[in-house]
């Protein structure tokens, strides 16, 4: 059992203070002018230190705790997440890292001195209930699928700290972790940059390829239209399971819902069917990942696979002799965002993902791309002379892949494949796309991968043509800056919106104008078009139709799609008032009703603002000013 800690410090007058006005009024609450900050002192993380460790030894979660989640609106704060990326509360991050960081501690410590697992499990289970985060049938199955994971990690991970487990995992919450070991670097194969010649774009009437990108599928075998939208697990209704209905506005739509619901089968069709009829001069598709639906406590390596298995079938069939070229998302894996290194080889080997997905992508991929999607769900492949595509997954960038707590040390070598990748191509005269599922300088994307990955860009960038990601479930875009001239933009990354609803949005997708193939071609993006389906529309009407929100040129006003443009673009949003900002957020949001009834006050235009200068998440300097 637990050994014997030193006597805990008694709480100072001001720590009680500080967390007492918290709980009683706290920074949402209108006329409060007590920061947080304050609130995160060794004394306060004394107060929820002994909080935790009574409820190890009790079972029994106490009032301070179940205070602050409720403060906190914990439960509202975690399904944020990816859903509402640029309305998340910050002011409210050093208390939860705080609130980790202790938590983590006291678990760690107990592992470590023998206490029974069972105990820390029942305790997992019982903070998951009585801090609201979910109910019981979610948190005992949720608790039950990662447990093992969690408890093979903390036992072999030498000298961790709760700090340096919350550091890694919630790193998208401001925390931090104090390890040096999380610095690491990978070596170029050739650090010699030649110097960047700005491509040339082409003349009108040169040839263009057109590009479909997909992300964020989700797809929901077991959506049933009328069942309950609103249930107790929070994160994902929308099923026969959710329970009864109360009132007939919690009965899910029949093609989709704002709430926690994922993609049915027919929208996916209708979506599929709009773009044969649609766009009949597609080249090839980009596709980048997260297949499985938002059921996390539910899922099932078998279930996963099936999925999997269905969502390429339905791209099979309706885009026959299409080239795709897929990249792996965080829901892919059981329990979700799970992805050990490649050379853990026990009972959690990731293997049998690998290895089916490697089956499934060689529908459209060579045989010689086989070895490293099994070994680590990435590859190398020429999307026709003179252009290539690398898939890259970023899954080991994810903070809540909680295996990067085991070792977060370029996992699967990939950085230092795609170096080298980058290096040839560079040296064959060749074009290069980057696709992914998690956008580099996404919030949750490990500050010391995100670094690396994009020291690689940089040095590559005259290779580079294109960058294309999803997970966010928006359409947006990211800029990368020169870490030397800091005010040169050298790369804009493309944000494909979800096929998904959700939540709160409606599906859609994109379609990239690239300039086409001849000798010289730039391959850069000269257009994209952006197409939805509004759920309101189509659940009372019952008639799917999609049509094209915006193009990018035109309503932007653009006369072209360079980083250069791009950038001013940011500049001009900037202003009071911008109307051009209001357009953006109406497209980022999709139109989505939900999210124009919200709106985007100040504080959520500065940071989304700042998401779209963030392409390096240890380098946050380009907010400055926002």
């Amino acid at each position: 059992m637990r050994s014997a800690k030193p006597l805990l410090p008694v709480p100072s007058m001001k720590a009680w203070v500080t967390l007492t006005v918290f709980l009683l009024v706290g920074t949402s609450s209108p006329g409060s002018t007590i920061p947080l900050e304050e609130a995160v002192t060794d004394l306060v993380e004394t107060l929820l230190g002994k909080a935790f460790r009574d409820a190890l030894e009790t079972g029994v979660v106490g009032p301070l705790l179940t205070q602050v989640s409720q403060k906190l609106e914990l439960d509202d704060i975690l399904r944020m997440s990816t859903s509402k990326w640029d309305q998340r509360p910050e002011t409210y991050d050093p208390l939860i890292c705080s609130i980790c960081n202790v938590g983590l501690d006291e678990v760690i410590h107990a592992i470590n001195n023998g206490t029974d697992p069972a105990i820390i499990v029942n305790l997992m289970i019982n903070l998951c209930v009585d801090l609201g985060i979910s109910n019981l049938n979610f948190c005992e199955h949720f608790v039950n699928e990662i447990e093992g994971q969690l408890f093979y990690i903390f036992e072999n991970r030498a000298n961790l700290t709760g700090k340096d487990a919350c550091g890694m995992m919630f790193v998208g919450y401001g925390c931090n972790t104090n390890n040096p070991d999380r610095i690491w670097e990978v070596a170029l194969p050739d650090e010699n940059k030649p110097p960047v010649i700005d491509p040339t774009l082409p003349p009108d009437g040169s040839p263009v390829l057109k590009v479909l990108h997909l992300a964020d599928t989700h797809y929901d075998p077991f959506y049933l239209p009328g069942s309950n939208a609103e249930c107790g697990e929070k994160y994902y209704c929308c099923r026969e399971e959710s329970g009864p209905v109360e009132s007939p506005e919690d009965a899910a739509g029949k093609w989709g819902d704002y709430r926690n619901c994922d993609a049915p089968q027919w929208l996916l069709q209708a979506m599929y069917d709009h773009i044969k009829a649609t766009h009949q001069d597609l080249d090839f598709i980009i596709w980048t990942g997260d297949l499985i639906p938002h059921n996390v406590w539910n899922t099932t390596r078998d279930g996963n696979l099936q999925i999997i298995r269905d969502c390429v079938q339905m791209i099979a069939d309706n885009f026959p002799g299409i080239p795709v070229f897929p990249a792996i998302g965080n829901h892919e894996s059981h329990p979700v965002n799970a992805f050990p290194q490649p050379y853990i080889d026990n009972e959690y080997d990731i293997s049998w993902l690998y290895d089916e997905i490697r089956t499934l992508w060689s529908t459209w991929l060579p045989p010689e791309v086989a070895q490293s999607v099994a070994y680590s769900a990435y590859y190398s492949t020429l999307i026709k002379p003179g252009l290539r595509v690398l898939s890259i997954n970023t899954n080991y960038c994810y903070g809540f892949n909680w295996w990067l707590i085991y070792d977060d040390v370029d996992p699967g070598t990939e950085l230092d494949w795609m170096a080298k990748e980058l290096d040839a191509a560079e040296a064959a005269g060749e074009k290069v796309y980057l696709i992914s599922h998690i956008p580099p300088g996404h919030d949750d994307c490990t500050k010391t991968w995100s670094h690396e990955y994009n020291k690689i860009v940089f040095r590559y960038e005259s290779t580079i043509a294109g960058l294309f990601y999803g997970h966010t479930h928006k359409d947006h875009f990211m800029m990368f800056y020169d870490p030397v001239e800091t005010t040169r933009p050298y790369h804009v990354a493309y944000i494909a919106q979800s096929q998904t609803p959700y939540h709160k949005l409606n599906p859609g997708y994109k379609v990239y104008t690239i300039d086409g193939e001849y000798q010289g071609s730039s391959y850069r993006v000269l257009d994209h078009e952006n197409w939805i389906l509004d759920l309101d529309e189509v659940n009372q009407s019952d008639n799917p139709r999609f049509f094209q929100l915006y193009t990018a040129k035109d309503t932007y006003n653009m006369t072209d799609l360079t980083p250069a443009s791009w950038n001013s673009l940011v500049t001009q949003m900037k202003e009071p008032n911008s109307t051009l900002f209001d357009m953006f957020y109406y497209h980022y949001s999709k139109a989505a009703r939900p999210y124009q009834e919200e709106g985007c006050d100040e504080g959520c235009k500065s940071k989304l603002l700042c998401r779209l200068v963030v392409s390096d998440n240890s380098d946050h300097s380009h907010c400055d000013g926002l």
